[in-house]
């Protein structure tokens, strides 16, 4: 069932590290996707703690009707200065195909406009629910960089 979205994009920090890490238990399908193993919480909050010192990354809680329902990574001037990537976009599986996911990149397409000119995403693992997703929402495929990494391009102007 899709629903019409509005997402609260709350600022991640080192607090929510259990939050994020529990996005993460709720989305097994992804790991196995992307081969690896689920992060430990000690992990998440490792790399939570390494996001605040880069100050174009960005990270946020998705919010909507009173529950993080996901998780949203991106870098601003990356690749170039007048580009923004997003390297993950986790939608707790349970509510996936909901839109959900696209109300997220609406919504930060909306927020990037004027200050980035092209949105890229990054596609990891073998994951064709991803790269399907990514088209969907109106990016095309760039290139393939090696088996494992895909990357996908939207121009914002």
């Amino acid at each position: 069932m899709k629903v019409s979205a509005h997402l609260d994009f709350l600022p991640v920090s080192t607090d929510s590290a259990s939050v994020v890490h529990s996005l993460y238990l709720n989305c097994p399908t992804y790991i196995a996707l992307i081969g690896g193993d689920t992060p430990t919480l000690n992990d998440i909050q490792r790399e939570l703690e390494t996001l605040r010192h880069d100050t174009r990354r960005q990270a946020l809680l998705l919010k909507h009707e009173d529950h993080v329902v996901g998780f949203l990574d991106y870098k601003v001037a990356y690749p170039d200065l007048h580009s923004a990537t997003i390297s993950l976009l986790l939608i707790d599986e349970s509510l996936q195909g909901r839109g959900l996911g696209k109300a997220a990149v609406e919504q930060l397409e909306t927020l990037l406009r004027g200050r980035m000119d092209r949105l890229y995403a990054v596609v990891y693992g073998n994951n064709e629910q991803a790269k399907r997703f990514w088209e969907r929402v109106g990016f095309e495929h760039l290139r393939d960089s090696g088996p494992t990494l895909s990357w996908y391009l939207k121009p914002l102007k």
